[in-house]
């Protein structure tokens, strides 16, 4: 676990990706004065960066290490150790999650000193604990991409999901999608994440239908994954 932790920090692409984007987007637009819907318009933004930077660190944590794994062969070494399949899973799980934190970190405090975002600590602790618990769909899904997809493929696969989930969700972008898009926004993790951040800052208990949401992804990504491990030792 330690091993996989430090690896991800000493990756550039990861500091820069996951860390300083967020942190920049939310300074060149997240601190806005105002309010929409009875909310500070900066505590908006720390959301969705927030939501930024767990999903993308839970990504990029989980799937790209997996994929590494995969290219050099050490899938295969641990199909032959006594490691489970429950403790194999839930080890990349806690590793994903653990990589969300200096993201989630690095925009929290760029909107406490920058944007004067001041909640209480109740609020404060509900969104972290939110994006620690919320992020397990994310971490699940890049370890279905990494175990399905190699080397190079895997990465730009990992970018294009984030990328395409962050857009569909609302988490960048703004204004409301045409047709059917609109629709299906609300079936994305993305989208659900974001909604249920908001409610927090807001002082209101989530809204059951998106921690269902997140709920199923997690479930069916967790499916796969054990399903893809089993079929695939990482050759």
């Amino acid at each position: 676990m330690r091993f996989e932790a430090v690896r991800a920090l000493r990756n550039v692409k990861y500091l820069v990706f996951l860390i300083a984007v967020p942190v920049g987007f939310y300074l060149l637009w997240g601190r806005q004065s105002g309010e929409q819907d009875g909310i500070q318009i900066s505590a908006l933004g720390l959301v969705a960066m927030a939501v930024y930077a767990a999903t993308g660190g839970a990504l990029m944590a989980a799937g790209g290490g997996v994929a590494d794994d995969r290219a050099q062969g050490w899938l295969r070494q641990l199909k032959v150790t006594p490691l489970r399949d429950a403790q194999w899973l839930g080890g990349r799980i806690v590793l994903g999650i653990m990589m969300i934190i200096p993201g989630v970190a690095g925009v929290s405090l760029a909107a406490l000193l920058a944007g004067h975002v001041h909640l209480p600590p109740a609020r404060w602790a509900a969104l972290i604990g939110l994006l620690l618990v919320g992020s397990v769909p994310f971490s699940l899904l890049g370890l279905f991409l990494g175990l399905t997809l190699r080397g190079k493929t895997a990465q730009l696969g990992l970018v294009v999901v984030f990328f395409a989930l962050a857009a569909l969700g609302g988490v960048i972008g703004s204004g409301s999608l045409p047709g059917i898009w609109e629709k299906a926004r609300h079936l994305t993790p993305s989208y659900s994440l974001l909604q249920e951040g908001n409610a927090v800052i807001a002082g209101h208990a989530p809204a059951a239908a998106d921690a269902g949401v997140l709920g199923v992804w997690a479930l069916v990504a967790a499916g796969a994954v054990l399903l893809r491990w089993r079929q695939n030792s990482g050759t």
